[in-house]
């Protein structure tokens, strides 16, 4: 695995961002009235959660796997909650502000406790052994 850059954590962004998308987008379509509204929502959340995994499985070229999978379920579960919050008219109650908080502080722990790529100080010592 190589060390993360900025493009890892763009395609990890991506793919949380189209499983929001897709997600959202199948809620949504929920409440069109023309033939097969409901059809469509469906197709267009199957291509945003395949796009989706796609980003992931990029991320995690340069990513460690659990890192990644934490965040895209954390970030991807607290944006919708959010969206239902905001646009599904669902209750932002006591316990799930803190369920959702409680994930997100979990995904960064996941972050905090994982290596990625070597250290300066393992850099340094094989540069002095070339």
């Amino acid at each position: 695995m190589t060390e993360p850059t900025f493009r890892h954590w763009l395609a990890l962004g991506l793919a949380i961002l189209l499983e929001v998308g897709g997600t959202s987008f199948l809620k949504f379509s929920q409440s069109w009235t023309f033939p097969y509204a409901e059809f469509c929502g469906l197709a267009v959340m199957l291509v945003a959660i395949c796009l989706s995994y796609y980003c992931l499985a990029r991320a995690t070229t340069g990513l460690p796997v659990g890192v990644a999978f934490a965040f895209w379920e954390a970030c991807g579960l607290s944006l919708i909650a959010l969206m239902g919050f905001c646009f599904f008219h669902e209750e932002p109650t006591p316990q799930r502000i803190l369920g959702l908080v409680c994930v997100l502080a979990g995904a960064m722990l996941v972050n905090r406790g994982t290596e990625h790529g070597p250290s300066t100080d393992e850099r340094n010592r094989e540069a002095t052994h070339d």
